[in-house]
């Protein structure tokens, strides 16, 4: 069954990406793990260019993730 045939909706659950509101990464790693769900359903076959770029989208969700825990923990000394 093609993933655009789909007779029933997807359910999806979005959340306030606020500054300061204390849930930024929260939603960065729910982004990060809907990222690598994308890539099982599309069913995409190794090496496709789909697989690349959500592949280099998981990357740069990792580095903000990264980026909210290095300020997180203050400035280094």
């Amino acid at each position: 069954m093609s993933v655009f045939a789909r007779k029933t909706p997807i359910h999806v659950e979005f959340r306030s990406m606020k500054e300061g509101d204390g849930s930024s990464r929260a939603n960065l790693e729910y982004v990060r793990d809907m990222i690598e769900q994308l890539k099982v359903v599309s069913g995409a076959e190794k090496g496709a260019i789909l697989l690349y770029f959500l592949d280099m989208a998981k990357l740069e969700t990792e580095a903000w993730i990264a980026s909210l825990d290095q300020a997180a923990d203050g400035p280094s000394t």
